[in-house]
């Protein structure tokens, strides 16, 4: 399969409008990271699922909000993925989220797996039992999902950023394409 010349895509980054490089990487993410995404959720590789909506949302929130981390994480669940019905509102439990990935990533034993866990049974994106948080990644991923489809809310990212705003997340992500 051919790839665009660095060259040429760089030219074309360069001297577009940001909504050029914006859409390029979000059809990109949407093209190829999503459809990996869609096979670890027929699967019920949760944790894999997460991971990977967990790193789209922080190269999302980094090059269009300069967010990095947890408040990037939950500013891009707030702007994409929450809707307005009870249990569906991930970023109110972005952080339990975050820790979660983090714990995978990078230490897999921690004391915050007896105050977060993972069921499908869960009848909404996420439920509070007890103690302990529990998310329906089911529910979670096709949340995401959904935020990609045709008329989906990534796509409306323009509404998230006021206009001035624009070449600074041009700006990021140029920079993040040039730098590795």
């Amino acid at each position: 399969m051919a790839i665009e010349p660095q060259a040429d895509r760089l030219k074309r980054f360069t001297e577009g409008p940001p909504q050029e490089i914006i859409e390029t990487l979000l059809n990109s993410i949407d093209n190829h990271v999503n459809r990996e995404l869609e096979r670890a959720l027929a699967n019920e590789c949760w944790d894999l699922a997460i991971l990977g909506i967990h790193a789209v949302a922080l190269t999302v929130s980094g090059g269009l909000y300069d967010r990095p981390g947890s408040e990037g994480y939950k500013l891009f669940l707030s702007n994409f993925i929450d809707s307005d019905e009870e249990g569906y509102d991930y970023s109110t439990i972005g952080g339990l989220i975050h820790n979660y990935r983090n714990n995978l990533a990078h230490q897999w034993l921690a004391v915050s797996g007896y105050r977060f866990g993972l069921d499908t049974r869960v009848k909404a994106g996420y439920a509070k039992i007890g103690d302990v948080t529990y998310l329906n990644p089911r529910a979670y991923g096709e949340s995401y999902l959904d935020s990609f489809e045709g008329g989906g809310r990534v796509w409306n990212w323009e509404t998230t950023l006021e206009p001035s705003d624009l070449e600074a997340a041009k700006s990021r992500l140029l920079s993040k394409f040039t730098s590795k």
